[in-house]
Formats: structure tokens, sequence, C-alpha cells
């Protein structure tokens, strides 16, 4: 999706404004915020506890559920209070149909994204990559022929390509895993996954939010075409932390299976990890100014320091995705939680600051990113070492 994604980007940064672009990926980083507010820690509750279930329909249903109910819930709360919290995408509240779209493609995202933590837990993750490449296939004409709808168009592509992958994550939970969805809640799954969960939530939720805010700061305080920059470079950085995450998560999936084996696991990710970062951090770094102009010279000239400091804290967040997965393992969720807290309150607040000093532009996110993943990577570190002796 991240490799994808990059055309999705080039192809709308020809045909949108930066403004345009801007707004787009600022709804768009709205539904992220939402879905990561309506999973409720429950991917992770399923990794840890499907595989071993014998009433996996049950749990991924009563999943299912809860999630659709949730994101309904805040979808329409961000609504009412828009203006409030984004003045500047009051044109999507103002049109009945633009509303109806918004709630509908939140939740449709929202249950792509369980669904990935499904396929993980039954240690076929395979099946994330084949519907999530038909759909950013798909995603990549999308753009061209929702050009009237300006900003909003953008975001409908990418509704439209979530619908289609979610689309497959049933057909491929039907056909192979024998799945029927049946919306429930049961109580049994419920409290069996709770307290993992929750704890998973709290911490991913916080941990979250510099992706998902910084966005809506930066249109807030710097203006849309400026968050249209961060994004860009955040969406080529996410070729980066998209090896560690995937990674990590498959680190927490075996190691959850058989936790005897973790430290050959463990080793196993960081060679994978190191192998592939490395080389792409120095490209990036190096030739990221060329890349950008993929774009437009505009995302070059004011993105180009920005991407550096985001692709050398590559090497921070590989660092504390092992960690993160290690502590789950390990049940150690308030500690996941506690270190989400500094590297959330870290980022923004220093980010915030620097902005406001008119000195650094959008740079001084940059800035406030990568402190917030050394402190962060280097307590994981810590903790790391005395949890694995």
């Amino acid at each position: 999706m991240s490799f994808l994604g990059f055309f999705f980007w080039m192809i709308t940064a020809r045909f949108y404004s930066t403004e345009q672009v801007g707004l787009g990926t600022t709804l768009f980083s709205i539904m992220a915020l939402i879905t990561n507010f309506s999973l409720l820690g429950l991917g992770n509750g399923l990794i840890r506890y499907l595989s071993a279930s014998d009433r996996k329909n049950k749990k991924i249903n009563t999943s299912f559920t809860i999630v659709i109910l949730v994101s309904i819930l805040i979808s329409v709360i961000y609504l009412i209070f828009m203006k409030s919290f984004s003045p500047k995408l009051l044109f999507v509240k103002e049109n009945i149909y633009f509303a109806l779209l918004f709630i509908l493609f939140t939740v449709l995202y929202s249950l792509n994204v369980l669904s990935d933590y499904v396929f993980i837990a039954y240690r076929s993750s395979g099946f994330v990559l084949i519907k999530n490449t038909i759909s950013s296939t798909v995603k990549l004409i999308l753009p061209i022929f929702l050009v009237t709808m300006g900003a909003f168009g953008i975001f409908v592509s990418m509704g439209i390509a979530m619908a289609i992958a979610f689309f497959f994550s049933l057909l491929f939970l039907i056909l192979h895993f024998n799945y029927a969805f049946k919306p429930c809640i049961d109580r049994i799954v419920v409290n069996r996954m709770a307290k993992f969960s929750f704890g998973n939530y709290v911490g991913e939720l916080i941990g979250s939010l510099p992706v998902t805010v910084l966005p809506i700061l930066i249109t807030n305080l710097l203006g849309a075409k400026y968050s249209a920059f961060f994004y860009m470079d955040m969406m080529i950085a996410n070729l980066l932390y998209i090896i560690p995450k995937a990674t990590s998560q498959s680190l927490f999936a075996e190691g959850s299976y058989n936790e005897a084996e973790l430290k050959l696991h463990l080793k196993k990710a960081v060679e994978i990890i190191s192998i592939i970062i490395i080389p792409v951090i120095i490209i990036i770094f190096i030739f990221g100014k060329y890349i950008l102009l993929a774009f437009g010279k505009n995302y070059s000239d004011e993105g180009f320091i920005l991407l550096r400091f985001l692709s050398i804290s590559g090497i921070f967040i590989s660092i504390s995705c092992l960690g993160y997965s290690i502590l789950n393992i390990k049940h150690k969720v308030k500690l996941n939680i506690l270190l989400s807290i500094v590297n959330a309150g870290i980022t923004l607040v220093l980010s915030v600051i620097l902005i406001k000093t008119n000195l650094f532009g959008v740079v001084g996110v940059g800035i406030g990113w990568i402190a917030g993943q050394i402190i962060e990577a280097v307590i994981y570190l810590f903790l790391m070492k005395k949890f694995l002796k």
C-alpha cells in the first residue's frame, strides 16, 4: 500500500492543487484518528487469543460489530463539532451526501484495518498483501475521475479503495476460514479480551496521535498546503516504517504462538529490519529531494529537510516497534502505554512550540518527531534488555 500510495499521491498532486491535497490528507488523517479510537485495541486482542480459540467466528463478529457501532458514533460526534475541531473542513458537514460518505468510509476503513489483524492472527498475512494490492491498484485511477469534487474527491478515492479491500477481506475469510458474518456482541468474548485489548487500545491510540493529529495542527497553524508537504513526506517515510511495523507484528504473532523461541524470533526480526531499512534510509537521505520532485517542485523545495528528519527516525522507530511487541508478549501493556504518552507528548508539544516560534516552519515538526522517537527508543532498549534476560 505504501509503495502504490507513492504513485497515487504522484497522480493526485498532478490533478489537484496543493491546497486541495492538504485538505484531502487532513480529512484522511481525521478518518484514521477516528479509526484508532474505534478499534478499541481489539486487533491485538485477536492476535493474542484468536488462534487458540474454539469460538473464532464469535470473536471476529463481536469485534466487527463493536467497531461498526463505535466508529459510527465517533464519526457523528466529530461532524457535530467539526466547526471547533476543523473549521476548514466544514464543507463536508454542509453537504449531506459528503457527511454520509464520510461516516460510511470511516466505518469501512475501521473494518478493513481490523481484518488485517484477523489475518495476522491466523498467520495468513499473505491475504493482507493480496487485498491491499488490489484495492491500491484500483485507487490509482480514481482521483482522475473525481477532480470535480475537489479535496473530497481525494478522500472518496481512498474510501472506495478501502471498501474494495474490506470486500476481499470478507471473501477470503469466508472461502478459507469458514467465516460467516453475523452481527453480535458476545459477553464471554468481550470479558476474555477486554483487559488486554483495552490496554493496547490506550497505548496504540496515544502512540498514533502524532501521525494523525499533526496534519490537523499543521493545517490550522500553518495552512493546508503545509499539511500536504508533511503528508507527502510521511507517505515516503512510511515506506520505511512499514518494515519494522510489519516485522514486529509478525514477531508479536509468532511470540504469542511460542514464547519459548522469542529470542530467536527477535534476532530474525532485527536481521530482516536492518538489511532492508538501512539502505533505504541512505537512499532517501541523499536522493529525497529528487524523489519529492515526482509530486512537484514545491513539494521538493519545502519538504526535503523534513523528509530527512523522518527518514533518520526510522532507526529509532524500528527499536520501538520491536520493544512494543516484546512488552505485549510479556503482558507489560502498562509500560507500552506510558512510553506512548512520552513519545506523543514530546512530539506534539515540541512541534507546536517550534511551529509557533515561526523560525522552523514545517521543519519544526520534524525536530519534534525525531526527538520523541529517540527518547522512546532508548527506553525500549533498556526494557528489552531487562525482560529478555
